[in-house]
């Protein structure tokens, strides 16, 4: 049994999320709701500026980094 990767996305149209197959990205696809059309992806990942600070700038949050001493503690 193989596992399916999947994005999620709002339809534009009336804003329900719906579960996309990965292999559909950026393709054209249409809501089983409301049948409203749009591009898979679209908008899905930001670029990131050039002249970008080490937090990202582009709203996304770094990984923690943690220790092996981290790791284990509760």
């Amino acid at each position: 049994m193989s596992a399916m990767t999947i994005f999620y996305q709002e339809c534009p149209v009336c804003g329900r999320n719906l579960r996309i197959p990965a292999k559909y990205f950026g393709r054209q696809m249409t809501c089983t709701h409301c049948k409203g059309e749009f591009q898979a992806g679209k908008g899905q990942l930001p670029e990131a500026p050039a002249n970008s600070d080490s937090h990202g700038s582009s709203g996304l949050i770094s990984p923690a980094v943690f220790s092996q001493a981290q790791l284990g503690e509760v």
